[in-house]
C-alpha cells in the first residue's frame, strides 16, 4: 500500500464520524500507517504519545475495549454491558500509553453473559511479567469461570504435575458432559519466550462453533482443541473472565484488552500483532 492509498483509508474513516464512547477518532491514522508498513514506505510520523487503537474492521463487533487510559482504568467501550468486578491499578509504560498493573496479584476482572463461549467470542490483549521469571514460579493470563468448570490459559510449574520448568497449559475442566482438556502445549516456556520482566506479548482465544477453542501467542497459534462429549452451553455459566494475576504469584501487566462477539481468524491476528510489532520498531509507539 502506498501512502496515497493509505490517507484514502484514514479520510474514508473520517467521512464515518467518530463513534461517541467507542474507539478514538485518530484509529484509521494507526491503522492506515500500519498498513503502510507492510511496503517500505513509513509515512509521517505520528504522535508518539497515542495509545494502539483497534483495527477499523474489528470496530463493529467490538464488545468490550480497555486501554487503562481513562481514569481509574475503566473501559473506554462496553456495549456488552461487562461488570468490572475490580478496581485494577494502572501505571506507565504500557505497549502504548497506560496499562493495568496487578499490584495485589489481582488482574481484570469483569463479568457477564456476553462471556459465554456457546456463541462466537475472541478475547486479545497484550501482557507482559513484572516480576522475574524462575524455575519454580508461574502466571495466570485468562480465566473463564463462574459455573461448575472453568477454561483456563496459565503458566506453572511444580509437583502438581512433576514439572522442573514453567509450562504452558490451556485447560478446560468440570463442565458436566465435556471430557477434560489438560492442553500442556509447550513444556519450556521459559526456554521459548521472552519472559523477562516488561517484555510484551499478545495472547488472543478464540472461541467458535461452541466447540473449538484456539489459542494464539504473538500472533501464531500454539494450541486448539474441540471439545468432545457435548459443546459449550449458556447453562454452563461460564461468564467470570480473569486476565493477569494468580497461579504461581507472578504480578502481570496488561494492556489493549478487546472482546469481540465473533472469532477472529488466524490472518487477523497474525496481521495485527505484525503490524503492532512494525510501528513500535520505527518508534511510533513508545516502548
Amino acid at each position: 500500500m502506498n501512502a496515497q492509498h493509505a490517507n484514502r483509508h484514514s479520510a474514508k474513516a473520517r467521512d464515518r464520524g467518530a463513534r461517541p464512547g467507542r474507539c478514538r477518532t485518530n484509529a484509521a491514522v494507526f491503522w492506515g500507517l500500519a498498513l503502510a508498513l507492510s511496503t517500505t514506505w513509513v509515512g509521517a510520523a505520528a504522535s508518539p504519545e497515542e495509545c494502539l487503537w483497534v483495527p477499523p474492521s474489528w470496530e463493529s463487533r467490538l464488545a468490550y475495549y480497555n486501554s487503562f487510559d481513562l481514569p481509574e482504568g475503566t473501559a473506554a467501550v462496553n456495549v456488552a454491558g461487562l461488570t468490572e468486578k475490580v478496581k485494577v491499578a494502572t501505571g506507565p509504560d504500557g505497549i502504548g500509553g497506560r496499562c493495568a498493573r496487578s499490584e495485589q496479584q489481582q488482574g481484570l476482572v469483569v463479568s457477564g453473559d456476553a462471556l459465554s463461549p456457546h456463541r462466537p467470542l475472541a478475547v486479545s490483549f497484550w501482557w507482559a511479567l513484572l516480576d522475574e521469571a524462575k524455575l519454580d514460579s508461574g502466571f495466570g493470563l485468562f480465566h473463564l469461570g463462574g459455573g461448575s468448570g472453568f477454561v483456563s490459559h496459565f503458566a506453572r510449574s511444580g509437583p502438581w504435575c512433576g514439572l522442573t520448568r514453567p509450562a504452558a497449559v490451556l485447560q478446560v475442566y468440570y463442565l458436566p458432559g465435556i471430557a477434560n482438556v489438560n492442553g500442556l502445549y509447550d513444556f519450556d516456556l521459559l526456554g521459548h519466550l521472552d519472559l523477562r520482566p516488561n517484555v510484551w506479548h499478545h495472547t488472543a482465544l478464540v472461541f467458535s462453533a461452541a466447540s473449538l477453542v484456539e489459542l494464539y501467542t504473538d500472533g501464531r497459534k500454539v494450541w486448539e482443541v474441540r471439545l468432545t462429549g457435548r459443546n459449550f452451553a449458556e447453562s454452563d455459566g461460564l461468564r467470570d473472565l480473569t486476565l493477569g494475576g494468580l497461579h504461581g504469584g507472578l504480578r502481570v501487566a496488561l494492556d489493549e484488552v478487546m472482546i469481540l462477539d465473533r472469532p477472529l481468524t488466524a490472518a487477523e491476528i497474525g496481521e495485527y500483532c505484525a503490524a503492532v510489532g512494525q510501528l513500535r520498531e520505527v518508534g511510533w509507539l513508545q516502548r
